[in-house]
């Protein structure tokens, strides 16, 4: 496992236990490949998800919260997962990637056992705590993990990686079972429904995003904002909080039912950025 003790400056998005949607300001503690530590205010759930920011140079993230590390009485310090490992939040040349180990863990629930292949964040977590918090069918959600020496029990015997798990948040209603063919995003969309806040002609409205990635997201509204349109654009947005608008287009236009439309919002940074050929 590589980590680096590495205080970035980031702003997070999220929502807490009591379902009030936040932004702070905060630093990361350390930076592995896949995750990073981070102190909060707020109190989170396991899997819930964040939108990370990186202060100096406004690439973002999505994480998930992996599991809480350190309860204090003025903040918790949680490990998160970013769901998109390629995103370069961090600015940080790691080693060559080493395999994912495996490791014997025991539900403390069920005490049911499986080999769960873990990310470097995880294994920063468990070596942190010794446990890990992790998803089981004995409750449908998530219960505290052990490491055990038992054997593996025959109706969990299956490895699982941490990269094919499925986003918390449930996918928008869809409109069309038509695919989309204005979608071209480079980078790896996550379904959160966000408000972000859409500055065009001297007037600000607040829309839901349906998702978001680095560079950029897509929304419904009932206003029909043109395909090329310049604007600019906070997601995510939260009242009474200081937002950061950056340079955007709406790159499509879709109509819906209802009297919907259907926008794809690019930001203007990434539409210049030389895209990677594969």
């Amino acid at each position: 496992m590589v980590n680096f003790q590495h205080k970035l400056r980031i702003e997070v998005f999220g929502t807490d236990l009591d379902g009030r949607q936040f932004i702070e300001q905060t630093q990361t503690l350390t930076i592995t490949r896949d995750g990073a530590t981070i102190p909060l205010a707020y109190k989170l759930s396991p899997e819930s998800e964040l939108i990370v920011r990186n202060l100096v140079t406004n690439e973002k993230a999505v994480a998930r919260v992996a599991d809480l590390i350190q309860d204090a009485n003025f903040a918790q310090v949680y490990g998160v997962a970013f769901i998109d490992p390629s995103v370069n939040l961090r600015q940080i040349d790691f080693p060559e990637v080493q395999f994912p180990k495996t490791v014997i863990m025991e539900c403390s629930r069920c005490h049911a056992v499986d080999a769960i292949l873990l990310s470097e964040i995880e294994m920063e977590i468990l070596e942190s705590k010794q446990t890990l918090t992790r998803y089981c069918e004995c409750r449908k959600s998530s219960t505290i993990w052990k490491q055990t020496d038992r054997r593996v029990t025959e109706r969990r015997a299956t490895e699982r990686e941490v990269s094919d798990r499925q986003p918390t948040i449930s996918p928008p209603i869809e409109e069309s079972t038509a695919p989309d063919p204005h979608e071209r995003r480079r980078n790896k969309r996550t379904a959160m429904n966000v408000p972000a806040c859409i500055r065009s002609n001297g007037k600000e409205v607040v829309v839901e995003c349906e998702d978001v990635s680095c560079d950029g997201f897509r929304f419904k509204s009932r206003t029909a904002y043109p395909a090329g349109l310049s604007i600019e654009a906070a997601a995510p947005y939260a009242k009474s909080s200081v937002n950061i608008f950056v340079s955007a287009l709406i790159a499509y236009q879709q109509e819906l039912s209802g009297g919907f439309y259907r926008h794809g919002v690019a930001y203007v940074a990434s539409i210049t950025k030389p895209s990677s050929k594969s």
